[in-house]
């Protein structure tokens, strides 16, 4: 590699969005991930994954709420293409995210697309879009790489420690499952009732489900999801922006 390729990869010291600004911009994301990926890895370990397995879910899929999801549908005992099919569904809103990063990044070479739209999380995508004007894909590449090495090394810490905690702790992790959901959920749940709604009839659906039909779990736990998507479709007010592009 030539200086040239160094000096593009990296972008300018001097640029007040090149690759050390990015790592800056995403510290509280690598601090965030490290801690949440602890307890995915304890997790991953008590469901009885084996190391390799629990550090490829994040290595090669790297979505954290997707992550704890798969883990819930293992233990719930769904087979693969279901456990896949609900990983697609739940990620479908990375790729308008990655259609506004790629707006966002000013890409010069063609390989670059491919590896940012990779790193797209809801954090690093909040932090992306959050600048003004156009951001270099050394800065990108900053704010991506940080919090996925994060990710990455709690995750194997999670799993090691797994091994030498007892196992009443690790099997007191399982609560951080559910708190993890309701985090994501209750910013939404403030919005007013339409949202409230949406999540109620998401999880109406999926208790009826489980209830009172044999499609088991993994197949429960998809119809559930499109059932509140259609739901927050109908009842659910567009943003003044997409009434915009929708006039």
């Amino acid at each position: 590699m030539t200086a040239k390729d160094i000096t593009d990869l990296s972008g300018s010291s001097l640029s007040p969005r090149g690759f050390h600004r990015g790592l800056k911009d995403a510290l509280p994301i690598i601090f965030g991930y490290f801690s949440a990926s602890i307890a995915f890895g304890l997790l991953a370990r008590s469901s009885s994954l084996t190391l390799w397995e629990t550090q490829s879910f994040s290595l090669f899929t790297y979505t954290g709420a997707a992550q704890f999801m798969a883990l819930n549908l293992i233990n719930a005992g769904a087979s693969g293409p279901q456990i896949v099919l609900s990983y697609g569904l739940l990620n479908l809103r990375y790729l308008l995210m990655s259609a506004a990063v790629a707006k966002k990044v000013d890409i010069t070479r063609i390989f670059q697309r491919p590896l940012l739209a990779f790193g797209v999380t809801d954090e690093n995508f909040a932090v992306t879009t959050g600048n003004e004007g156009q951001v270099t894909p050394a800065y990108q590449g900053a704010v991506e790489l940080g919090p996925w090495i994060g990710w990455n090394l709690g995750t194997l810490s999670g799993w090691l420690f797994g091994s030498v905690l007892p196992a009443s702790l690790s099997a007191a992790m399982v609560a951080s499952l559910y708190a993890l959901f309701m985090a994501l959920l209750l910013p939404d749940l403030k919005k007013g009732l339409p949202w409230i709604i949406t999540a109620a009839s998401a999880a109406a659906a999926n208790t009826v489900l489980e209830l009172w039909s044999s499609l088991g779990s993994g197949w429960s736990f998809i119809i559930a999801m499109m059932a509140g998507t259609i739901v927050g479709m109908l009842i659910i007010p567009a943003a003044p922006d997409d009434r915009k592009a929708a006039a």
